[in-house]
């Protein structure tokens, strides 16, 4: 089992690109708004929530499937299709054009894990468990968010 190291980055100028919009992206893309400069959305279908974060222009949001131009000009994909080989072949492409991948489909394709976060500004606090426990990052950050206060829902 390899490691990660909890390297936090500012995103405040960066293009994240979010490709499947189900709930594990969904999830993942309320999460990004505090922190990106600038989310693009790529799928088909989307919930009701990640509709109204376009309408209001938080988001760009495209409801059709992902083309490989969609990685023009982003600098992190997280890509969560529902379908592994997609996940498989998205993960290909950003590797080849050395963009930060992370497949929530594969943990064997993420260049980095979308840690479960907790803050209280300025105090952000991520936890990980390198892939492997799910259920004990989930309790952990959890934890971490009643510690601090913070009433958002990851």
């Amino acid at each position: 089992m390899s490691l990660y190291f909890p390297m936090f980055m500012d995103l405040s100028e960066k293009n994240v690109l979010f490709v499947g919009a189900g709930r594990v992206n969904s999830g993942r893309i309320r999460t990004m708004l505090d922190f990106a400069g600038s989310i693009t959305v790529v799928s088909p279908e989307a919930d009701a929530s990640i509709m109204a974060l376009s309408d209001e222009g938080r988001i760009s949001l495209h409801r059709r499937r992902f083309d490989e131009r969609d990685l023009d000009g982003a600098d992190i994909v997280i890509t969560s299709t529902g379908h592994a080989g997609t996940d498989v072949r998205i993960a290909g492409m950003c590797r080849r054009r050395g963009i930060l991948v992370n497949a929530s489909s594969d943990k064997t394709l993420c260049d980095f894990y979308f840690p479960g976060i907790a803050r209280r500004d300025p105090l952000v606090v991520g936890v990980t468990a390198s892939g492997e426990d799910h259920s004990l990052a989930a309790k952990a950050s959890a934890y971490f968010r009643k510690l601090l206060g913070d009433r958002r829902d990851d």
